[in-house]
C-alpha cells in the first residue's frame, strides 16, 4: 500500500525550503553584486589603458576631460569618453548602458541634471551624457559633427581633472590627472592638456572612478554635498572603484578617498591624505604642499 505525505510532513518540508531560500537568496544577491563590481573594475581598467594609449600617441598628453574651443565655455563640450570613442581607443554606442563607459551598478538617474549632484546620494551613482552643451545649470546632450562627434555616449565614470567651468581662478598647469584645455584663467594663462611627465607617482594618482562628470576633488567624500564620486559598491561605508594613472584598479572606501584643498577641508588632513603612500588626487602632491 502506497503511503502519501501527511499534512505535518508537508509543512515541515515547506518550512525547510523556506529556511534554505532565506539563507541562499542573500548569498546569491551578494554574488551578483560582486560580479557587477568585477565588471566595473574591468571597465575602469580598459578606460585607464585607453587613456594611456592616447597619451602614447599624443606626446604623453592626457586625454582632455573636455575641450573648451577658443575659451568659449558656451560651446559644445566633447568629453573624454567621446574622444576615446571617436579616435578609436574604446568603442561606444549612443545611449548604450552595456558599454565600457557604464558601470553595471549605475543608478538610472541623470547625475548632473540640476547642475550639481546636491545632497541626493543617488545622483553621484548616476550617469551623464557626452558630448553636451551647458544651458544655464543644465547639460544638454548634443552632437558635434564638425569635430567628428556623431553620437552621444552615456557615461557613468568620473575623471580626476581640472574642471574650471563655472568659476574664475588662476590656471595652474598639470594639477590633476587631466584638464579641460582652452579655459582662460584670471592670471591670463590658458589651461592645456596635462603631461604624464608631471606625474610624481602614477601608481598612486587617481585617474578615473565610479561617478559622474569631473573635478570638485575637494568634495569627494561619501555624504559630502555635491560629491561627484559614486560609491556604488558594498563596503562598510560605501566603496568606489578607481583606476590609477598607471592602469591599475582597486576599490576605495568612502572614508579613505583622498581630497583636494578646499574651504571646508582641514589642510593638514588633506596634506596627509595625499602624501601618504596611497591614493592621491594631485599629479604631484609634493609640489602642491611644497615638500622637498
Amino acid at each position: 500500500m502506497r503511503r502519501g505525505f501527511t499534512l505535518i510532513e508537508l509543512l515541515v518540508v515547506i518550512a525547510v525550503v523556506a529556511v534554505l531560500m532565506g539563507l541562499l537568496l542573500p548569498a546569491l544577491a551578494g554574488a551578483r553584486r560582486a560580479g557587477r563590481a568585477a565588471i566595473c573594475l574591468a571597465n575602469l581598467h580598459s578606460l585607464g589603458m585607453g587613456a594611456i594609449q592616447y597619451a602614447d600617441d599624443h606626446r604623453d598628453l592626457i586625454v582632455p576631460s573636455y575641450t573648451i574651443p577658443g575659451g568659449d565655455s558656451g560651446a559644445p563640450l566633447d568629453g573624454w569618453g567621446p574622444i576615446l570613442d571617436r579616435d578609436g581607443y574604446l568603442p561606444g554606442q549612443s545611449g548604450d548602458t552595456r558599454s565600457v563607459f557604464y558601470c553595471p551598478e549605475t543608478v538610472d538617474i541623470e547625475g548632473m541634471a540640476l547642475g550639481q549632484t546636491g545632497t541626493d546620494p543617488d545622483r553621484p551613482k548616476g550617469w551623464m551624457d557626452w558630448p553636451n552643451v551647458r544651458s544655464g545649470a543644465s547639460n544638454i546632450p548634443t552632437l558635434i559633427p564638425e569635430r567628428g562627434f556623431h553620437r552621444v555616449l552615456r557615461i557613468a565614470y568620473w575623471m580626476n581633472a581640472d574642471n574650471p567651468i563655472g568659476r574664475a581662478e588662476d590656471v595652474v598647469p598639470d594639477l590633476y590627472f587631466s584638464a579641460s584645455p582652452g579655459y582662460v584663467g584670471l592670471n591670463g594663462r590658458v589651461l592645456k592638456q596635462t603631461s604624464m611627465s608631471s606625474f610624481r607617482s602614477p601608481a598612486n594618482l587617481v585617474a578615473l572612478a565610479d561617478g559622474v562628470y569631473a573635478g570638485r576633488q575637494r568634495d569627494n567624500r561619501l555624504g559630502t554635498p555635491n560629491s561627484r564620486i559614486g560609491y556604488r559598491h558594498p563596503g562598510a561605508r560605501g566603496t568606489a572603484n578607481v583606476a590609477f594613472a598607471d592602469g591599475r584598479v582597486e576599490p576605495i572606501e568612502g572614508h579613505l578617498f583622498p581630497r583636494a584643498l578646499g574651504p571646508d577641508n582641514d589642510p593638514i588632513e588633506v596634506r596627509t591624505e595625499n602624501l601618504r603612500d596611497g591614493p592621491s588626487v594631485y599629479a604631484d602632491p609634493t609640489r602642491v604642499f611644497r615638500t622637498p
